[in-house]
């Protein structure tokens, strides 16, 4: 009934105030989901007070309980406060039960070297497992790591029709990486082919590369097609001046 009012969903008016009140409930009577979606609110102030140590607090016994989803909530609590130990402890339980988050999180740290050795092994580990499953932020970073095996994996994805892996795969081509040649032309071919499936995020992308090969007006024709749908960045000021 808390996720109904804080969705609105079965006809209900969404309500953060009536969710943490029946999530408090729940709470006291030990359940683990109400503990990690009362501490959400508190991150965020939605419906009660905005409180950052009750949130962690509700996160660490929802963690400590099992939620996978808790103990990455609860990681980037930690992250945040410059505990970064800690933060990939948690990263670590919450991607050994293969939650995409805590892969994808747990896989940064390891390329960057956040409170651990950089080990790019790891990083590669943990980026593909969140990759194979769509996770777009693992993608890119995979991609940026080892550019020749994502475009491989890319390619491949592109053969039986997948989108995103055309608009991935025209970015790497439109930027070049490691051990992969910039091309140009390919790149316009999947931009273009992804854009014209509807994907939003490819038309912002091939209204990029059209305004910087000089084609402004096309630009703004595939801007406008990513902002119809919602795509925040086509909406920006800069992307408007692209018909000028």
């Amino acid at each position: 009934l808390g996720d109904a009012y804080c969705e609105g969903h079965y006809g209900l008016v969404k309500s953060d105030k009536k969710a943490a009140k029946i999530y408090r409930r729940a709470v006291e009577l030990g359940d683990v989901s109400a503990m990690r979606n009362l501490g959400e609110l508190h991150t965020t102030g939605s419906g009660v007070k905005l409180d950052k140590k009750k949130s962690e607090r509700l996160f660490r016994a929802a963690a400590d309980r099992g939620d996978a989803m808790a103990q990455c909530n609860l990681g980037e609590s930690l992250v945040s406060q410059q505990k970064f130990e800690d933060g990939l402890r948690y990263y670590a339980l919450a991607a050994d039960q293969g939650f995409t988050f805590g892969e994808l999180n747990l896989g940064i740290c390891y390329k960057y070297g956040e409170d651990t050795e950089v080990d790019l092994g790891k990083a590669r580990y943990w980026l593909e497992r969140a990759a194979a499953k769509g996770d777009e932020a693992a993608i890119e970073a995979l991609a940026d790591l080892d550019a020749q095996k994502a475009e491989k994996i890319w390619k491949r994805a592109v053969e039986l029709g997948d989108v995103d892996a055309m608009a991935n795969l025209g970015r790497l081509y439109d930027r070049g990486g490691t051990g992969v040649k910039l091309d140009k032309k390919k790149a316009e071919r999947l931009y273009r082919a992804a854009a014209d499936q509807g994907d939003a995020v490819a038309q912002c992308g091939f209204g990029d590369f059209l305004h910087s090969e000089q084609k402004p007006e096309e630009a703004f024709r595939y801007y406008a097609l990513s902002a119809d749908q919602g795509y925040t960045r086509s909406q920006l000021p800069n992307k408007a001046s692209a018909s000028t």
